[in-house]
């Protein structure tokens, strides 16, 4: 494979990422999870979606509505985050308008699902509250909600789930078991699994896994219609291990060594199944595991520590939009077949 690099943008402290599309564009995101900005490059520009007051965990495009997301701001100081936001983010007229949709307490994952024509939010909080950055006491929840027609107004949220902590690693996993999300901490791995009706109709969760998960991932890696799934453990963890699914019951198959691990994604990269790893200590790498009758690595880059990305999927190139947090750096990758 041939793997070009593009720094989009120098933001301090960069750690969320997204790609969506401004205006039939591919729109390249960056967001800053100190006091800093949030920039888009596209179509040559870069545009600013706003300098401060920063602290963004996430940002997700909004299902049917193009050039709008919900991004999350003031996540500050980091692991004491009682006021947290939701927001709304729409592009029009060559910029950006940001409005507070409601206040989302330690918020630190979510996502956006369209069912049935209506937008359905899922987030996880990463503790209930904090004394101090340590206090681990009051465990994380899962949430629903159904976004209103207006996405600049406020929405009931319902509690799916209590009890996780160092609720920290967020997986969708749209295939096998049909949607689900899979939600992490020293529990466990929990699957939700979304129902016919999201707000109306119970949600069933299912413990996978016992043992504390960072992070996590799916994809069939193999190719044997079992899915794989890769994790980071612990908390912010030492090592990426990568699990096989037999009989609904999970095995380690693969270990990897790392440091401060913060990045793990599942799925295709030029139509091939991969798993892709970042850590943010020692050698900072970002790298993509694939399988070829036994597990293989190749590097996209080192000494970049990366905190998040985001993947866009094609045949012959893909591209993956990374959070180079330790150096500042939102950088895009374009990852192509070497014919």
């Amino acid at each position: 494979m041939i793997i070009e690099k593009t720094v989009l943008a120098e933001v301090d402290k960069v750690y969320a990422t997204c790609i969506g599309r401004l205006e039939g564009k591919e729109a390249w995101i960056g967001a800053s999870e100190g006091e800093g900005p949030c920039v888009c490059a596209a179509d040559g520009k870069t545009l600013t979606l706003w300098d401060e007051p920063g602290g963004t965990m996430n940002i997700v495009p909004i299902p049917g509505r193009s050039g709008e997301f919900y991004g999350t701001q003031k996540f500050l100081p980091v692991f004491a985050a009682a006021d947290c936001t939701l927001n709304h983010i729409k592009y029009e007229n060559g910029s950006f308008c940001v409005t507070e949709v409601m206040k989302t307490p330690y918020l630190h994952r979510f996502d956006l699902f369209l069912q049935d024509g209506q937008v359905y939010f899922i987030g996880s909080t990463l503790c209930g509250k904090k004394e101090f950055t340590q206090d681990w006491s009051s465990p994380g929840a899962v949430y629903t909600g159904m976004v209103k027609d207006d996405p600049r107004e406020a929405f009931p949220l319902k509690k799916l789930y209590e009890g996780i902590t160092k609720n920290h690693g967020f997986c969708r996993e749209d295939g096998l078991f049909g949607l689900r999300y899979l939600i992490t901490g020293v529990e466990g791995i929990f699957a939700f699994q979304v129902p016919k009706h999201p707000w109306d109709d119970d949600w069933t969760v299912t413990k996978l896994w016992e043992g504390e998960i960072s992070d996590i991932a799916a994809c069939d890696i193999d190719g044997d219609g079992q899915m794989e799934y890769a994790s980071i453990e612990p908390f912010h963890g030492s090592k990426a291990v990568i699990y096989k699914e037999t009989d609904g019951a999970l095995s380690p198959i693969k270990e990897y060594d790392i440091d401060f691990g913060h990045v793990i994604w599942g799925g295709t990269v030029n139509q091939r199944p991969v798993f892709i790893l970042g850590y943010r200590r020692q050698e900072m790498k970002l790298l993509m595991i694939y399988y070829d009758g036994e597990f293989k690595e190749e590097l996209i880059d080192s000494g970049v520590g990366p905190s998040q990305i985001s993947v866009l999927s094609g045949k012959n190139e893909s591209f993956v939009l990374s959070a180079n947090r330790q150096i500042n750096e939102l950088a895009l990758y374009k990852i192509s077949i070497d014919k």
